[in-house]
């Protein structure tokens, strides 16, 4: 009954989400700020010819000039892409994601919760200070152990088909446990005004609680996502395989999928939490 009760949890959670796909609202916070990450990509598409190419010189010397030399070189540019690209994505991520996600989330609440909640009152700017630093903690842990779990599983990886399931299983399984724990920290900040300490807490307690709820829920938010990044993540195997302008497009999906994800992430949180209010 118990295993029943948590599935129909997960599956309504997910349906009451999808019944708001029409809410335009949501979707154009989401739109304007993944513009501007699309924007971001295109510039680097775009080098050396577009007009920010004297910027991007800069920003891209700061990889050392090897990488300038091979940025400006067909294949070698696309190869770079992706690379290059992410970390321009996160710096610009770390100063305005979590603001928008929190303003996804209080939208959600509003629809969830009904006009009189109390992130009617609630300014999001004096939160953003909570917001991005779970953010950054959130998407620092992934970070850590993307760079950090190769190096200590080397020996493990000797061939191919554990490269592959180290790149497609055991990472996506590891990224979508921490997801699934911190879940709830970012809609925490905007509908109880927790601080990240609290916001986190809260989330870890509710996983602990309902582990498999929250994980399931974390792998379908994730799954797409983690699938075109961990593609993007291997160019060689593209441009030898492919053409290399195919990890342009790559990255164009990455971007529209975690905008999607965004969008179900706060959608699921949020009534995750109105659920356990009632």
């Amino acid at each position: 009954m118990a295993f029943l009760e948590r599935l129909n949890q997960f599956v309504s959670i997910l349906l009451n989400v999808a019944r708001q796909l029409i809410q335009w609202r949501i979707w154009l916070v989401l739109i304007v700020y993944y513009g501007f990450q699309l924007l971001i990509l295109y510039v680097h598409y775009d080098y050396p010819s577009g007009p920010l190419s004297v910027l991007m010189t800069k920003w891209v010397s700061l990889f050392g000039e090897e990488t300038v030399s091979a940025y400006g070189h067909y294949p070698q540019h696309f190869m770079l892409l992706g690379k290059i690209s992410y970390w321009a994505k996160l710096g610009f991520g770390l100063v305005f994601e979590g603001v928008v996600l929190g303003s996804v989330a209080g939208l959600f609440y509003r629809r969830f919760a009904g006009p009189g909640s109390a992130t009617d009152q609630l300014s999001l700017g004096t939160r953003w200070f909570n917001l991005t630093l779970v953010w950054t903690i959130v998407n620092g842990l992934m970070l850590a152990a993307g760079q950090l779990m190769p190096g200590l599983l080397a020996q493990y990886l000797t061939g191919p088909r554990r490269i592959l399931a180290f790149s497609f299983v055991l990472m996506p399984f590891v990224f979508t446990l921490i997801f699934s724990i911190f879940f709830l920290a970012i809609p925490s900040v905007v509908i109880y005004r927790d601080d990240v300490f609290k916001a986190l807490g809260r989330s870890f307690r509710h996983f602990r609680r309902r582990p498999m709820t929250l994980f399931g829920l974390g792998f379908v938010i994730l799954a797409i996502p983690i699938l075109l990044g961990a593609m993007a993540s291997r160019p060689t195997g593209i441009v030898d395989s492919f053409k290399p302008e195919l990890l342009y497009w790559i990255l164009i999906a990455s971007l529209l999928s975690e905008m999607i994800a965004g969008f179900f992430w706060m959608g699921s949180a949020v009534r995750f939490l109105v659920e356990e209010e009632r």
